[in-house]
């Protein structure tokens, strides 16, 4: 099953060091909300909680993810639960990574299989996007490409993310200076940020997340 909002979550890790929340939106119709905080340890690592809870129809959905990365952008751990209400979807996956690639275990039905996606070494991976207003003062026109591990689809993925410098976008009727991040690959998006680095608005082709708050 392919998990909505993997692309969102994905960019929620360059978001604040305390919780914000989201209202979630697909064709203009909320689906759902979304909560997220982000942690930096001591030794500049970061790590990202994300909790979303989504419907469709009479059918919910809970998703959250946990990913942590060191201070250079590079991957050590991804955490994705997956749940219906009455049973009807369990899924766990793992992952963590070394020179090799990324090394899984998926929890699905009562079932507990183990993979390993391969990465060649010299591909680079390490993402400093993932910093970007949080830690890091990038500057209009700074790019960074490199591959990300997609949890939804199991493989990695070849992006470039673009710093497009400051915009002016209307939130809750008020207009408001943001940063605008595009990634660019497979699942193209846009974040505008704070100065904090705090979105106040993300938007995949299928999905739109809206701040809720201040």
């Amino acid at each position: 099953m392919r998990i909505l909002g993997t692309s969102v979550l994905v960019l929620l890790a360059g978001s604040a060091l305390s919780q914000t929340t989201y209202d979630a939106f697909t064709d203009g119709k909320k689906i759902g909300s979304v909560s997220f905080q982000q942690k930096l340890a001591a030794d500049g690592s970061k790590s990202v909680d994300v909790r979303m809870e989504l419907s469709a129809g009479s059918q919910k959905l809970t998703l959250r993810t946990q990913n942590t990365y060191d201070s250079e952008g590079n991957p050590l751990r991804k955490f994705l639960d997956a749940n219906i209400p009455g049973g009807k979807l369990q899924k766990q996956i793992v992952a963590t990574f070394d020179k090799n690639g990324a090394n899984l275990v998926l929890l699905e039905g009562g079932k507990r299989t183990t993979r390993q996606i391969p990465l060649v070494e010299s591909a680079p991976r390490g993402n400093s996007s993932e910093f970007w207003m949080v830690r890091d003062r990038p500057k209009e026109g700074d790019s960074v490409r490199c591959y990300v591990f997609n949890m939804d689809a199991l493989a990695w993925r070849l992006q470039t993310v673009h710093f497009r410098g400051a915009k002016t976008i209307e939130i809750g009727g008020k207009k408001v200076v943001a940063y605008l991040i595009e990634t660019i690959g497979e699942s193209s998006s846009k974040a505008y940020l704070d100065e904090k680095g705090v979105p106040w608005l993300i938007e995949t082709s299928t999905t739109m997340l809206r701040r809720t708050g201040k």
